[in-house]
């Protein structure tokens, strides 16, 4: 058992950790609600540290700790200064029940953590600046809406051609406008990942030009596909 630990104890003990921080359920509790950076040590590994997001959810303390392996989601409760968090991680070997107890004390919280029966660890946490879980600002997501002047470089050959766009939610028109002519566009746009095509008569065969890529602000980079003769990449910004 305890070697078969050695493999996932420092990844259980960064969820563990993260979950160690429920908010108050009564006014007389600590209050826990929020972000968190946590940091765990376990067996002779190093110490990890880790973000952790927690909030209520009707009378219920939950949180979501996000790890290279994926996110997980955990329960906790508060009783005065004292904090338990539990939650369960998948392994090859079945299910591995994780439980960290400690104390709160205010913007900080240490304690113990339990990895089923098979091994211990120490986990600490500090109150990560910022708002609060639930309360974070968040970037609008991106609208291109407008003119874009591009840069295309293919085969050695560059090309500066002019899209203009509008945006309805995910759904993208627009136009083409360049060395190859005139085209209407389509495309969608999910979170920061761009993609829309046209169609362009080269040398009399009807060519689909395809352009992928993401968007920051008032820029865009990424790949341009021109059917079979090539694939070339792009950069482009907001005119204004």
């Amino acid at each position: 058992m305890s070697h078969r630990l050695g493999a996932f104890i420092p990844a259980f003990a960064v969820l563990a950790c993260v979950v160690g921080c429920p908010p108050s359920l009564f006014a007389q509790d600590a209050d826990i609600v929020g972000s968190w950076d946590v940091t765990v040590t376990a067996g002779q590994g190093p110490a990890t540290s880790t973000p952790l997001v927690l909030k209520r959810d009707g009378d219920q303390i939950v949180g979501t700790f996000s790890s290279p392996q994926g996110d997980h989601s955990v329960e906790a409760s508060v009783k005065d200064r004292a904090v338990t968090i539990w939650f369960s991680v998948r392994t090859q070997n079945g299910p591995i029940p994780i439980t960290m107890k400690g104390t709160a004390d205010g913007d900080s919280m240490t304690g113990m953590m339990e990895f089923g029966t098979g091994g211990q660890g120490q986990w600490s946490a500090k109150r990560a600046s910022g708002p609060a879980a639930g309360t974070q600002a968040k970037d609008p997501p991106p609208d291109v809406t407008g003119t874009w002047t591009f840069q295309v470089e293919i085969g050695g050959n560059t090309g500066t051609p002019t899209m203009t766009f509008k945006q309805e939610g995910e759904k993208l028109t627009g136009r083409y406008t360049g060395q190859l002519g005139e085209a209407p566009l389509t495309g969608t746009l999910k979170g920061n990942a761009i993609e829309f095509s046209f169609d362009i008569s080269i040398e009399g065969n009807t060519v689909r030009i395809i352009y992928a890529g993401t968007v920051e602000k008032d820029s865009m980079k990424g790949t341009a596909k021109f059917g079979d003769f090539g694939e070339g990449a792009f950069t482009a910004k907001r005119k204004p």
